[in-house]
């Protein structure tokens, strides 16, 4: 099939749709905390398996499968991909057995793990250098835009009667869908491109072990962690549970103020690199988001609970943007690369802000265990209040102080790694 600029137009939209579908499937588990927790009895720690599961070997798989997509192309990887995640999302809907619900999520978070850098090589492939930044921002926030939505219409199919399986099933149809146009529509890059690829992975060893010693890679990547995958641990998981606990909000409004993160994400996106845009500049800017997370954090887990709703929303609004702070974070490494790591450095930034985000999932979990205060629902479910998740919560605060400490320890002076 010949390759057009029409199909390479077509191929990026269809793979945005996927990159926003399979977003939706890792965090809607933050939908349905409860009823989840009470259909299979999981703890704090034992329900947090789902989301750090899945995040765990969508980590791992960044790089190998970031190779594979370089040397085979598109189409194959990313239709099997959809197709894991379809599996997996019926195990995961159909049981009642903790164990097979949590390899429902695996499943999810292998067939999620390509969808990004599937979207990155379509446009790398086929548009000129100056719309990478443009057309991966229309990704990005067409996935805020998807969650969005989708969020407030799974928590209305569940307010209207439906259990939490029937309204993710209804999910899984659309699923199904977009399944069967990637299976007719998609085609991969063109040859060139690929033979390309395979030529440049000849040196891949030397050029892996060059990325992995730089210590500015990895101090930048743990950047990462203390900013996007902090607001992430708080949107994906534990936000709407803390937001109704906290400020005594109904399941439906706080899914709503949960989703002013995610409009903060889509602002910040194309924000903050607008603002902070070259030299000096962009770590300043990580510096400021850092002051202004850790303001907004130390309010929002420690102050008032009767903090007006507006200001409450605004401050949630706040967390998303400078949560971008992240993109600032890839800009820095982007000056550390070559045309032989390039594509390497920005996998192995990601593997280590989604360990992160795992990593930090689990210990929100742990902590809130730890800390329950011993009341229990009538089906002897454990509840936690606003005390236990202050104490959980505490731990990201950390986190976002050392953070702070690495940024306004860090120069921004460039030195680019050995050819």
């Amino acid at each position: 099939m010949q390759y057009s600029c029409k199909q390479a137009y077509w191929n990026w939209l269809i793979l945005s749709a996927f990159f926003a579908y399979q977003y939706l499937l890792r965090i809607y588990p933050s939908i349905f905390t409860d009823e989840i927790r009470a259909t299979f009895q999981f703890s704090a720690n034992e329900f947090s398996t789902l989301s750090t599961y899945c995040i765990g070997v969508y980590s791992c798989l960044q790089i190998p499968l970031g190779i594979l997509l370089d040397k085979m192309g598109v189409r194959w990887i990313i239709i099997a991909s959809l197709g894991l995640c379809l599996i997996g999302q019926y195990l995961f809907t159909h049981t009642q057995v903790q164990w097979v619900a949590q390899w429902g999520r695996i499943l999810i978070g292998i067939g999620s793990a390509p969808a990004f850098m599937g979207v990155v090589k379509v446009i790398s492939d086929s548009f000129p250098d100056r719309f990478y930044g443009i057309f991966i921002g229309i990704t990005c926030v067409l996935g805020m835009v998807t969650t969005m939505v989708s969020s407030h219409w799974l928590r209305q199919l569940d307010a209207i009667g439906l259990s939490w399986q029937q309204a993710i099933d209804n999910l899984s149809w659309i699923g199904c869908v977009l399944w069967v146009i990637l299976l007719l529509s998609l085609t991969t890059s063109n040859e060139n491109r690929l033979a390309d690829a395979s030529r440049k992975y000849t040196r891949f060893w030397p050029s892996f072990c060059s990325v992995l010693l730089n210590y500015k890679i990895f101090l930048y990547a743990l950047l990462t962690v203390g900013t996007c995958a902090v607001v992430n641990t708080v949107s994906d998981l534990w936000g709407p549970a803390f937001l109704s606990v906290k400020y005594h909000l109904s399941p439906l409004q706080s899914v709503h103020y949960n989703q002013s993160i995610f409009a903060g994400l889509m602002v910040g996106s194309f924000l903050l690199p607008t603002v902070f845009n070259k030299g000096k500049k962009i770590l300043k800017g990580i510096r400021v988001c850092y002051l202004i997370l850790g303001s907004i954090f130390v309010c929002l887990i420690y102050g008032s609970a009767s903090i007006p709703p507006a200001l409450l929303q605004i401050a949630l609004f706040v967390a998303g943007v400078v949560a971008c702070a992240d993109i600032l974070c890839f800009s820095l490494t982007a000056q550390l690369s070559t045309p032989k790591t390039s594509a390497l450095i920005v996998g192995w930034v990601n593997t280590i802000n989604m360990l992160g985000l795992s990593c930090l999932q689990g210990l929100v979990a742990f902590s809130l265990d730890k800390h329950w205060s011993g009341v229990t629902n009538e089906q002897g479910l454990k509840i936690y209040q606003a005390r236990d998740y202050e104490f959980a919560l505490g731990v990201l605060l950390n986190v976002v102080i050392v953070g702070m400490v690495i940024a306004w320890c860090m120069r921004s002076k460039n030195h680019n790694l050995k050819r």
